[in-house]
């Protein structure tokens, strides 16, 4: 008998399909506080794999890691006038230790840039200490007034990188190279396959000169902005008064970047790869990369001592699990099948009186029969090769078929009340972009480069920009 799981369909209703789902495939459960969340094993190893494979990237890039305070004063958020406007609405501050006012605030971190700004001020004097790469791992609070785990939470898991170049050619270039990181990486390990493009001046992280961005297009046709980066020129040089001697013995402001992901990503895998049956995961970060179920192990000792054989011979290169508990077969399978287990093996009395095991990958509808001696690493390394493409090709198949090249702006109503996003040549235009995000919802996502010239929707000017129109998490 299978256990049936009680997520809501998709196509039903998308928001209880996911909430379902992240509470069913046992990531999270909801914390006390509106917006927060207890983070239980799968999930938080699902992020912990992530974060492994992201840091070996920012090592070959000579990023180092630090850990900076949770709380900083108030007055120190206030140094940077367009970073505290951007951020207002959304900090967090303490008052009172116990039945004691303090005399100044202090603010729960929403992003680290003061601090960064008063360690460089603190811990540079020349030239010859530049570049400066570091890296953060920490969770940060935002007030959110809609919250959705992983999508849109007020404490939020991330990495926050930082770093001070001598000249602005040197640090945008670097933000520029931690854009195209995020989006390999977006592809090649969380099988995302994301857009990417620049920031709309009204769209900038706060106090930036320019800001990177990669997007997912989700399955409900909207977007989730997945990582950024963003070319911060001098001004927070300035702002926190960071000043280095040059080569000419002069002092000068260095120039910064700053970048990050969160546990977003999680959201934009779930929003993206995952089905009414449960989880899908991409190979390289799932938690759990085979479950090997037994069946009758209690009555047949050779059964759970051939699972052991299957783990001590694959356990150094794949996560593996055994489920050697009494539940049954049926309730097995739906069991890992809703946690997203890429590989999941059968091993009963039938089995192996026939030198066969049984076995099924997450996103196929079949069981096969294999012997038990061809069922090696090389194998595994297919199966997993096979599960991850399909995955890919999945999500190619979301983000273009969501697709709509459109000319003109009466269209972008219609777009996104049909769950899907618009792309079209643009020419920036501050007051046209917050009016047409006033009647429609829609954003503009990022600004995309584009290889043949087209004609502006709003100007008729000529331009390489297009606009990708979306409404957002």
């Amino acid at each position: 008998m299978k256990k049936q799981n009680n997520i809501t369909p998709f196509s039903k209703d998308i928001a209880k399909w996911y909430s379902d789902l992240v509470l069913q495939s046992d990531l999270i459960s909801y914390a006390p506080v509106k917006g927060t969340m207890f983070f239980k094993p799968h999930g938080f190893s699902l992020w912990n794999n992530l974060s492994k494979l992201l840091n070996e990237e920012f090592i070959k890039l000579e990023v180092e890691q630090v850990q900076f305070p949770l709380l900083f004063p108030e007055e120190l958020l206030n140094k940077e006038k367009k970073h505290v406007e951007g951020f207002s609405p959304e900090v967090l501050t303490v008052t009172r230790v116990g039945q004691k006012k303090l005399k100044e605030p202090l603010v729960i971190r929403p992003t680290s840039e003061v601090l960064f700004g008063t360690f460089f001020r603190e811990n540079l004097n020349s030239y010859s200490q530049l570049p400066m790469k570091l890296n953060q791992w920490v969770n940060i609070m935002r007030w959110e007034n809609n919250t959705r785990p992983f999508l849109r939470n007020s404490e939020f898991f991330w990495q926050e990188g930082h770093t001070i170049h001598s000249t602005p050619e040197e640090a945008k270039e670097f933000s520029k190279k931690i854009h195209d990181l995020y989006h390999e990486f977006a592809n090649k390990i969380l099988l995302l396959p994301t857009i990417k493009g620049e920031k709309t001046v009204i769209e900038r992280f706060a106090g930036a000169d320019n800001t990177y961005t990669i997007e997912t297009i989700l399955k409900d046709g909207q977007a989730l902005q997945t990582g950024t980066s963003h070319f911060l020129g001098d001004s927070f040089g300035k702002a926190f008064n960071i000043k280095v001697q040059g080569k000419d013995n002069k002092k000068f402001y260095p120039f910064q970047t700053s970048w990050g992901v969160s546990t977003r990503m999680l959201g934009a895998i779930i929003m993206t790869h995952s089905d009414d049956k449960g989880l899908i995961l991409p190979s390289k970060i799932a938690p759990i990369q085979i479950v090997i179920m037994t069946l009758f192990a209690e009555k047949n000792s050779k059964i759970l001592e051939i699972a052991n054989q299957f783990k001590n011979k694959l356990g150094d290169v794949y996560k593996i699990k055994i489920d050697s508990t009494n539940k049954g077969i049926g309730f097995k399978y739906q069991e890992w099948e809703v946690k997203g287990v890429p590989i999941r093996i059968e091993i009963g009395p039938k089995d192996i009186s026939k030198s066969k095991i049984t076995f099924s990958i997450r996103n196929y509808e079949f069981k096969k029969e294999i012997n038990i001696d061809e069922f090696n690493e090389e194998f595994v390394a297919s199966l997993l090769k096979e599960h991850d493409n399909k995955i890919y090709n999945n999500a190619i198949k979301i983000r273009d078929d969501k697709k709509i090249l459109f000319q003109n702006i009466s269209e972008i109503n219609k777009i996104v009340e049909s769950g899907k996003y618009g792309i079209a040549y643009w020419s920036e235009n501050s007051e046209v972009e917050k009016k047409i995000k006033k009647e429609t919802g829609a954003t503009i996502r990022c600004l995309i480069e584009s290889d043949i010239e087209g004609k502006c929707i709003h100007s008729n000017e000529k331009t390489f920009k297009m606009a990708l129109f979306a409404r957002a998490y």
